[in-house]
């Protein structure tokens, strides 16, 4: 009998899921959600403590640099921005 029965999702005869298999594929979680369930249980790994310290360590070696440079610059136009400013609001006599 099953083999006659059409499906839902391909509306052809012997479709692939029967109503009762589609119910417990929604019912099973996502992946990631089984990763934050367990993660409970197992903790951490080392391969994950490695790659954040790794993330860290390249931030710290690429960015920082690159933000001092950048407030630097930001500063500097700040400050010859305001000078500009304060000569035509306040003109010397």
């Amino acid at each position: 009998m099953p083999g006659k029965i059409k499906s839902r999702l391909t509306g052809k005869k012997g479709g692939p899921l029967l109503l009762h298999q589609e119910k417990n594929i929604r019912q099973q979680p996502g992946r990631l959600i089984r990763f934050y369930r367990n993660l409970g249980n197992r903790g951490f790994g080392l391969n994950e403590v490695i790659g954040i310290a790794a993330a860290i360590i390249i931030a710290a070696i690429v960015v920082i640099p690159g933000l001092q440079t950048f407030a630097q610059s930001v500063i500097d136009n700040l400050d010859t921005w305001w000078g500009n400013m304060a000569e035509s609001m306040f003109p010397q006599p």
